[in-house]
């Protein structure tokens, strides 16, 4: 199993040599970090843009993984090669130079709901001529994470709320614990989420800051998260364990 840190498009990662460093900063761009794919025809091939703007030569690699996530958002990643065809896969590109990187969906050409996939492009730990007379120096390795989805034709989200529970966190919070499924069949993106407490003819809404964590969170089709809710002080005359919880959110691919 492959580890990737969630939520991060981008990530940067030193490796010095010597006490008396230099820094050597050779980042690349990637163009675009998320696309989708049809299943079969033209769209089933996507174009992906790598620009080295440094002066330095670098050597990238670029792979696919599958992606799958567990309740608690931890990420599942194995390689995906079989499954797509990437040309190339390995590009040594000059300081200014530019490269495009073929991807084609080789998989199934009917899946019944969309297929999530990482893209890993990365950059090598290879010094060339024009660097290896900067010896004591640190190199900033350049790592993007990309989202890529197989999607067939009338993929739709449907995002529920499938259980609720008041309890309190392991800080010993009082809040509700939240379970949402998406039983549709697409990924989607709850953004602007607002969550409802209604009892009797009163109600408590929940959105904004106090979501952190929640709004915007990405919930693949077939997939379900986990998320706990603080309720802060008690609002007298509200009765939390017999009150309905609702939600509403914009859907966003």
């Amino acid at each position: 199993m492959i580890s990737l840190r969630r939520g991060r498009g981008i990530d940067w990662i030193a490796a010095a040599c010597g006490v008396a460093a230099i820094l050597l900063l050779s980042a690349f761009t990637l163009e675009p970090i998320t696309a989708d794919f049809a299943p079969t025809g033209s769209s089933s091939v996507q174009t992906f843009r790598i620009t080295n703007p440094s002066p330095q030569t670098i050597a990238i690699r670029i792979r696919i993984l599958t992606r799958t996530m567990d309740a608690e958002g931890r990420e599942q990643n194995e390689p995906a090669d079989s499954l797509f065809v990437v040309y190339p896969s390995r590009v040594t590109l000059g300081g200014g130079g530019i490269q495009l990187v073929r991807v084609q969906w080789k998989g199934d050409p009917a899946p019944t709901q969309e297929l999530s996939f990482r893209l890993l492009v990365e950059q090598l730990p290879v010094t060339f001529e024009e660097a290896a007379g900067k010896g004591g120096a640190i190199r900033i390795l350049t790592r993007y994470i990309g989202s890529l989805y197989v999607v067939p034709p009338h993929a739709e989200p449907d995002v529920v709320l499938e259980q609720y529970e008041f309890t309190t966190d392991t800080a010993g919070r009082r809040g509700v614990q939240l379970l949402f499924y998406n039983r549709g069949t697409a990924h989607v993106l709850l953004n602007d989420l607002v969550i409802e407490l209604s009892y009797k003819d009163r109600k408590l809404t929940f959105e904004g800051e106090i979501l952190k964590g929640i709004n915007g969170e990405n919930i693949l089709a077939g997939a379900r998260r986990k998320f706990f809710l603080p309720l802060g002080e008690e609002v007298e005359g509200f009765d939390y364990r017999n009150a309905t919880i609702g939600f509403r959110y914009e859907a966003v691919r």
